[in-house]
């Protein structure tokens, strides 16, 4: 088994054929997702990309999912649905991932919590991926406090 990275307490690889009940749909398809920007070498490059990072051929991306974290706030009923970490030479990204499929929509107290959870645990941004419209990354559908977006990147795929 794979070391976990240090703000993981618990979490799972990232499969392109996961092992999740057929009742997961929203986990299923973003264990895909993950597994292919992990391991197909042009998109994940272009994702990464599109979130400011570089991803060079010595870089590594690790994804997670199935996440629980070091800390976490107490009372919180919030939790992330996915880790992608990504090593290049002496330095570590790591952005908290949250998906919505078909017409689930994510909520502001939602994002809120997780830009929280993903400061105290150093976590560097919060993805979102949904069917809500936006026209580039970092342009969120969401309107959310400025003072949460100072330590804590946001982006919407």
């Amino acid at each position: 088994m794979t070391k976990l990275p240090s703000v993981l307490q618990r979490g799972e690889p990232s499969r392109l054929f996961p092992v999740l009940a057929d009742t997961s749909k929203e986990g299923r398809t973003l264990s895909i997702f993950l597994a292919c920007l992990e391991n197909v070498g042009e998109f994940g490059r272009a994702m990464m990309a599109s979130v400011d990072q570089r991803v060079g051929v010595r870089a590594k991306v690790e994804t997670y999912t199935e996440v629980g974290l070091q800390k976490t706030v107490a009372g919180a009923k919030h939790r992330p649905d996915g880790l992608i970490v990504v090593h290049t030479g002496k330095t570590t990204w790591t952005a908290l991932v949250e998906a919505k499929v078909g017409a689930a929509e994510l909520t502001n107290e939602q994002i809120e919590a997780y830009l929280n959870i993903a400061k105290l645990n150093g976590i560097d941004a919060v993805i979102t991926l949904s069917n809500q419209f936006s026209s580039l990354p970092t342009h969120h559908p969401l309107t959310v406090s400025g003072a949460l977006t100072r330590k804590v990147q946001l982006f919407h795929w």
